[in-house]
């Protein structure tokens, strides 16, 4: 009676169709799993929960959660200059949706200072908990779309702000539609202090212009 509960819970959860119709047919996959599973193990009774074929109810346009992604293709180095460090991050959202989606703003979160941290970042210039990679990639589209799928950029400056940070300014060109456009955005790095990226200039945050 448990598992038909624990059942009959997940396929509520992932919005089976159907009512109890849906329900049996679950419950119908999962005992022939179980049966099979343990005839292929010499009668030792397989632990399949209903939650890996409640699965298969999942309706096509359920989004799962973005954090659920692999690792990003681009990552900083320590022997990586400022220019570099933009550099990467600019070529990641020449194409962002390359090799998969979002793969653009994931670099983008692998060279931000505040990524992972549980302290307030201001990254978008504004105060924001950056914990989870999902709460980066929507305040990342909503603030920075013209970094993303541009035509050209340019570097127009390398220094360092009053705050002690390296910064790095850059033109970025491209179009909406039929209308150009051209956006400048100064990228302000610090030295990460601490764990895997010691060394590595990470980007606090960036300045749109």
């Amino acid at each position: 009676p448990s598992s038909e509960l624990r059942a009959r819970a997940v396929s509520e959860r992932a919005g089976c169709p159907g009512g109890q119709s849906s329900f049996r047919r679950t419950m119908m996959r999962w005992v022939r799993a179980r049966a099979l599973v343990s005839r292929q193990r010499g009668g030792m009774l397989a632990l399949i929960g209903p939650r890996r074929l409640a699965r298969r109810c999942l309706p096509p346009s359920f989004d799962r959660n973005p954090q659920n992604v692999p690792d990003s293709d681009v990552r900083p180095s320590p022997a990586m200059a400022p220019e570099e460090i933009v550099a990467a991050q600019l070529e990641a959202l020449r194409t962002p949706h390359e090799p998969r989606t979002n793969h653009g703003i994931q670099v983008m979160y692998e060279f931000c200072e505040g990524s992972g941290s549980m302290e307030r970042s201001r990254y978008f210039g504004y105060s924001k908990d950056l914990y989870h990679f999902d709460h980066f990639l929507g305040g990342f589209q909503n603030e920075f779309k013209d970094l993303m799928e541009y035509d050209s950029y340019s570097f127009d400056d390398v220094g360092m702000n009053q705050e002690g940070e390296k910064t790095v300014r850059v033109t970025v060109r491209g179009s909406r539609g039929s209308q150009e456009y051209e956006k400048s955005f100064t990228f302000c790095l610090v030295t990460r202090e601490f764990g895997t990226k010691k060394g590595c200039l990470m980007t606090s945050r960036i300045v749109k212009h």
